[in-house]
């Protein structure tokens, strides 16, 4: 029975037909066994077997390499050519003949375009990239795969400020590409959020080494791109490329090639930060003086000004003093005197100011600027 199977799919597949499948897994023992399978609306509908002999193994990964700048791993949409065999023993497989690596880019490229295309029509496309990119950095997350290169060329720069205190980053580990990658960063984005809700982040940066079409299409997964557009602090990238677009790279604050160039963005804010804090503290210390050698001044304008008013309130208390004085001395009793006036005395010498002190018969002495007289007070 199994024979006649193999008969009829020879029959009715004569010859080598292209098929469009995912790659679900890939296995490498000198041959490449990769398990295809085709999704629906409903899940997988359909699976089977594939192999690429040696014999065109090293030029169909060549042919691949050089459009996609990487190799068939799992996860991938492909568009191959091949034969369909059955084998009693080991069941239908299909033969790889041949590939078509534009089918794989052109499915990377229309991922990217939809997921653009969404976030444009939600609203959030541009939210991210309309907030200010901080003029220093303090507290920020940092979102990388685990060890990886990339990660170890930012760290290379900014280990020095952070031994030095000058900025506290906080790093989170992802899966950047493979079937689990698009959960793992939308994990690492809700942590950073949580950071930020706890202790607001001054940005998040996202980085990675250089990778090909093929690992940085998994980057363009619309819920985690949607996340870092709404990040409520400045997102940074630095996904290793220059040429290619992801959706990370168009929603975020700023986008740098590599993570050497994301650290080296944070390093020049941070000494350009510092440079303009002791411009400020030349610029305060000079005003502080100037503020010094003013009131020092002033203070001497001010001592002079007192000195001046005290000075002429003498010469005023001076010329007052003499007027009392001559005052005084016109109001002496022989000046008295000699202008007609007379002092009255009583028998015993005491002065009489007022008439009432007179009595009927009293003798009174009249004392003038000439001499003293005499007289009987009149009853």
């Amino acid at each position: 029975m199994l024979a006649y199977v193999g008969q009829v799919i020879a029959r009715g597949l004569p010859g080598a037909v292209w098929v469009r499948a995912e790659i679900a897994a890939v296995t490498d023992r000198r041959h490449l066994y990769l398990d295809l399978v085709q999704s629906g609306e409903e899940g997988e509908v359909a699976r089977c077997r594939a192999t690429v002999w040696a014999r065109e193994r090293f030029a169909l990964d060549a042919k691949f390499r050089r459009a996609t700048g990487g190799g068939l791993t799992a996860g991938l949409k492909v568009l191959l050519f091949g034969e369909a065999t059955f084998h009693e023993q080991y069941g239908f497989a299909l033969n790889v003949l041949d590939i078509a690596p534009e089918f794989t880019l052109g499915d990377a490229a229309l991922r990217l375009a939809e997921g653009r295309e969404t976030l444009v029509r939600e609203g959030v496309y541009s939210l991210n990239r309309q907030l200010a990119l901080p003029t220093d950095f303090w507290r920020f997350a940092v979102l990388s795969p685990r060890e990886a290169a990339g990660l170890g060329d930012f760290r290379r720069e900014i280990d020095p400020l952070e031994r030095a205190g000058v900025v506290r980053p906080v790093y989170l580990e992802a899966t950047f590409q493979g079937p689990g990658a698009a959960a793992s960063l939308r994990r690492g984005v809700q942590a950073a959020l949580e950071l930020h809700g706890a202790e607001p982040l001054d940005a998040l940066v996202v980085i990675r080494g250089g990778g090909a079409v093929t690992d940085l299409a998994w980057l363009n997964d619309l819920p985690f791109a949607r996340a870092l557009a709404t990040f409520p602090a400045p997102v940074v990238t630095g996904l290793g490329h220059a040429r290619d677009d992801t959706l990370p790279d168009e929603v975020a604050c700023a986008r740098t090639d590599t993570p050497s160039k994301a650290a080296a963005l944070i390093v020049r804010a941070v000494v350009a930060a510092a440079a303009q804090a002791q411009e400020d503290a030349r610029t305060i210390r000079a005003h502080a003086a100037g503020v010094l050698v003013d009131a020092e001044a002033g203070a001497h304008w001010t001592l002079d000004r007192a000195r001046r008013a005290a000075a002429q309130q003498v010469e005023a208390a001076a010329a007052s003093v003499d007027a009392l004085m001559k005052q005084a001395l016109g109001l002496t009793p022989a000046r008295t005197l000699g202008r007609g006036y007379a002092l009255v005395r009583a028998e015993g010498g005491q002065p009489i100011t007022r008439a009432a002190q007179v009595q009927a018969g009293q003798l009174l002495t009249l004392e003038f600027s000439d001499g003293v007289a005499g007289v009987r007070a009149d009853g």
